[in-house]
């Protein structure tokens, strides 16, 4: 019997265990869940760190583009794309195929909101007359998110233009056109070196897809054609389609454009804050937040899976029981009997006033292990939100995970001090009694 017993608590301890571990893993993969959506919406804007190695042109007359350190992140890049007053502003690159960079940002890392990358059929000095250029539709108004406001008539026509820089020349861009498209459209995602053949074409498919649009250029003489599409939602291979003129500015025109840029750009949108005060890295550790959880699930009341907290009012309530079973015994012997007083000076049998202590103890010894754990729980909270830069890309570990490592182990030794009971219980056959007694005396 005994045996059985040991199998049955072994195997319920073994089942507690896994349930727990069930836990700490849904918990840590819903917050990863959550994590990435928004590690994705926002590093989807452009940060403030690549913002400042924008190409910068100056009034002098050696006044020149400079891709130098944006070709050091990265040496396919090959312009930057704005569209004043929208989330619009990025460095353009060009990979190979038109795949390399649909879930890859300018510094080479997966991400579901990719780069804003030129076709891989185009020239990447931008000499042919017509360029096409994609990016995610992101629901939050990041990457080519805007494109789908031009399909509003008041939208489209308060924001007509742009600047496009690329290493020999800065364009100052001018909207024209927003049209419904498919993306296996052969007008549109077919780059032609034949630009007569190409505008009676764009002309005709304006004409009928066009949703806002002003007067279709017949030529364009030092000019370039640019496409910027992206995704829709509506169609599985529904696109939207901007398309712009880029005219060639002089180097003093483009400085006037330039000082525009930085005032009409959303500010709000740009500067993305890290939540990491104590932290300049550029990630935060998968480690760190399993440790966090693990925390929070010893200090969780899981009452399904483990009697935590409910041992408490139990504890109390057994030793309630067996002061009132001592009062009673106590009752039917003589005045004169003499016996030791507990803390509340109740006489009890030293037995039983044992036990009592005991329980009592046990009850303090867990309110004092809830504070622990409760103030174990915050630290833990507190030091992760300070370390970690939720804004980064996941690893395994850093240099903060031994602290969380012993922040959880302190936690879980905390717990098994406060709510292991390790004092004598009370037999049954004294609970037993006691009812008896009741039933006597009432």
């Amino acid at each position: 019997m005994k045996l059985l017993n040991k199998i049955a608590s072994a195997a319920n301890t073994l089942l507690m265990a896994a349930a727990a571990g069930a836990g700490v893993l849904m918990l840590a993969f819903g917050a990863y869940v959550l994590y990435d959506i928004r590690y994705t919406d926002q590093n989807a804007y452009i940060s403030q760190d690549l913002l400042q190695y924008r190409p910068k042109v100056t009034a002098e007359e050696d006044g020149t583009e400079t891709f130098a350190e944006l070709r050091e992140i990265n040496p396919d890049v090959v312009g930057w794309l704005e569209l004043f007053d929208t989330h619009i502003n990025y460095p353009l690159v060009q990979g190979e195929n038109d795949l390399e960079y649909l879930n890859k940002d300018i510094y080479g890392d997966p991400t579901l909101s990719g780069s804003i990358y030129l076709a891989s059929e185009n020239e990447r000095d931008f000499s042919d007359w017509y360029n096409l250029i994609y990016g995610h539709h992101m629901d939050n108004g990041a990457m080519f998110g805007d494109i789908r406001n031009f399909l509003d008539e008041e939208y489209f026509d308060s924001h007509q233009e742009g600047l496009l820089q690329t290493e020999k020349a800065t364009y100052l861009i001018k909207v024209f056109a927003c049209a419904y498209a498919d993306a296996y459209d052969n007008v549109i995602y077919n780059i032609s070196e034949d630009a007569d053949a190409k505008i009676p074409e764009l002309r005709e498919f304006l004409s009928e897809h066009a949703v806002q649009h002003k007067e279709i250029p017949k030529e364009f003489s030092g000019e370039k054609l640019i496409g910027l599409s992206t995704c829709t939602d509506v169609v599985t291979n529904g696109r939207i389609v901007l398309f712009v003129r880029a005219e060639p500015l002089s180097q003093e025109e483009a400085v006037q454009y330039l000082e525009r840029s930085s005032d009409d750009t959303p500010g709000e949108k740009i500067h993305r804050s890290p939540l990491g005060y104590f932290t300049d890295s550029d990630h935060w550790a998968l480690l760190n937040l399993l440790c966090v959880a693990e925390t929070f699930l010893i200090f969780l009341p899981i009452t399904a899976l483990r009697r935590k907290y409910r041992q408490i009012s139990y504890s109390k309530k057994l030793a309630k029981q067996l002061e009132e079973k001592m009062n009673c015994d106590d009752s039917s012997d003589s005045q004169e009997n003499t016996e030791n007083y507990d803390r509340e000076g109740r006489r009890c049998h030293e037995d039983d006033e044992k036990v009592c202590k005991q329980l009592r103890r046990f009850t303090d010894n867990m309110q004092i292990g809830m504070i622990v754990e409760c103030v174990l729980l915050i630290v833990s909270a507190v030091v992760f939100l300070m370390t970690e830069d939720l804004t980064k890309k996941i690893t395994l570990s850093d240099k903060w995970t031994g602290l969380m490592i012993v922040i959880a182990a302190v936690s879980l030794l905390a717990d098994h001090l406060t709510f292991c009971y390790r004092g004598k219980m009370p037999g049954k056959e004294k609970l037993s009694s006691h009812q008896r007694n009741e039933k006597v005396y009432s």
